[in-house]
């Protein structure tokens, strides 16, 4: 899917014609000059810890990124909003520019489990492969040549540290080249991204007049399982409850009172039967009232790639979409789901007991698409639970509440979640993005209408009405979330090119 871009093999900068070769060049020359010293930034970036629940740590991670982000003369500073982590702020004017580009990239991290990696995970070590070849820690990594297959082992490594580290050193790279950057930039770092963004649209709406941008660069998350770059056009929004069947006071003995004490783990999973069908269609009245039907535009990305259908199934063991036998895997992440994400109710194995359970609880999470309200769907399911015979409470029955109720549920819903967000594929920024990123590199761009998984975009689009989208760089095996997280270096090296390319345009043909 090659643009026209590609095709005449040039930027537009100050109204002069650069060859598109010519930024990949100056880029990857600089790189190749300064590796060891780019690999030091990024392994100094990667020993601060940064668990999103420790503000202490996450305000020692943005003083950091001041510092990283003044060091190229960008005006720095730390965003504060009541009690939210502290975002960094970065704004960088060029002169004669007329478009501004927004990257959003979040310095926060998952907790860990120290037990469960094979080295310090703020202690970041460089292996000569992956991990699970068994590929063995360096002892000098940074005292000559180094090999782009080499990874990284830290947290934050991938998810998201060192997309800062590729644009800040393009930037780097261009200045020294004399080619750029040639359009203004503005940064918004998050810290608190892992624990949900519980406070973004707060801090977003305190500091809404740093914000002006055509366009905000999401730089996160793992590129094409194929190796293809990809530009992701949207997200499906979040939310989950707890919900708990209650029965009597105490577990029975199963003999005397089967029959006669209410079952809460037979009535659970009659419940959840009510919701969705056999092929994740859900059954709650009035849920895809305000889904829009899937565009002409998604289907045509979908058709051309947009996902690695094949290894997305396969890989996993998944003999088809359980959306329907037909169903791509691209066509079932771009519609609402209702996924049990956990059951809880007696005992099973050597331990099980003849016994009636006293109760039942059931993680039931929801991923939404674009139009759908989450103050709706909490509405629809309650309503949906009501009309199945249950009272519904927020805490534990009293005793007299069991005796004047039959059919008792407690609900608890996550008070972290956010709804979807996308940006309008026919946008004309994003079709120049797009023929951005597809030119500068080798492998076919993949544009993914909307990503089945998450992100807090949606207290972006609602405060600043930008367009966005989501270029990112990293592996996708980098195992974010999990032990072992890991950065493959190559990628990094790639990274700093295609948003070389990026920061090069004036934009100005948009």
């Amino acid at each position: 899917m090659k643009r026209w871009i590609a095709a005449l093999g040039w930027l537009t900068i100050g109204g002069t014609a650069l060859a598109q070769t010519d930024v990949t060049e100056a880029a990857r020359a600089y790189r190749e000059a300064h590796e060891a010293a780019i690999l030091q930034e990024t392994l100094d970036l990667l020993r601060l810890p940064n668990d999103a629940a420790n503000r202490e740590d996450i305000l020692v991670n943005a003083r950091h990124v001041v510092g990283l982000l003044e060091a190229r003369g960008i005006d720095a500073q730390i965003l504060e909003a009541g009690d939210a982590s502290p975002a960094v702020y970065g704004a960088l004017d060029v002169p004669g520019a007329t478009r501004t580009l927004l990257l959003y990239i979040h310095y926060d991290g998952q907790p860990v489990e120290p037990e469960n990696w094979a080295s310090d995970p703020y202690d970041p070590v460089i292996r000569a492969g992956r991990l699970e070849d068994g590929a063995a820690i360096l002892d000098n990594p940074l005292a000559g040549e180094i090999d782009p297959d080499w990874r990284i082992y830290a947290r934050s490594s991938s998810d998201d540290k060192s997309p800062l580290i590729a644009i800040l050193t393009a930037i780097d790279a261009l200045r020294a080249s004399g080619q750029g950057p040639n359009v203004n930039l503005r940064f918004f770092l998050e810290g608190e991204e892992e624990a949900g963004s519980p406070y973004l649209r707060e801090l977003l709406e305190a500091h809404r007049n740093l914000l002006d941008a055509d366009l905000w660069l999401i730089a996160d998350g793992p590129i094409d399982t194929r190796g293809d770059p990809r530009v992701m056009l949207g997200v499906r929004g979040v939310t989950s409850m707890q919900i708990t069947i209650h029965g009597a006071e105490r577990v029975l003995h199963s003999g005397h009172y089967g029959n006669v004490a209410p079952n809460p783990a037979a009535r659970l999973a009659r419940l959840i039967a009510s919701m969705r069908d056999d092929t994740g269609r859900v059954l709650i009245n009035g849920f895809y009232d305000d889904v829009s039907p899937i565009s002409e535009a998604a289907r045509r990305y979908i058709e051309e790639g947009a996902f690695d259908e094949a290894s997305l199934l396969s890989e996993p063991g998944i003999a088809r979409t359980e959306w329907g036998p037909d169903a791509p895997y691209g066509e079932a992440v771009m519609v609402p789901a209702l996924n049990i994400l956990g059951l809880d109710a007696g005992t099973v194995g050597p331990g099980t007991r003849n016994a009636v359970p006293e109760r039942a609880s059931a993680a039931i999470g929801f991923r939404i698409v674009p139009g759908m309200s989450l103050e709706r769907l909490r509405e629809q399911v309650t309503a949906h639970i009501e009309t199945q015979g249950y009272v519904i409470l927020d805490r534990e029955p009293t005793g007299a509440e069991r005796l004047e109720h039959p059919m008792i549920a407690q609900i608890r819903w996550s008070s972290a979640g956010y709804s979807a967000a996308s940006t309008d594929a026919e946008h004309p920024l994003i079709g120049h993005l797009i023929g951005l990123v597809d030119a500068a590199s080798a492998r076919p761009v993949r544009v993914v209408p909307l990503l089945g998984g998450s992100l807090p975009l949606a207290p972006i689009q609602d405060v600043t009405g930008t367009p966005f989208a989501i270029v990112p760089i990293v592996n996708p095996d980098n195992s974010q979330h999990a032990s072992n997280e890991n950065l493959r270096i190559g990628n990094l090296w790639d990274g700093i090119e295609l948003y070389a390319q990026i920061l090069a345009d004036d934009w100005e043909d948009s």
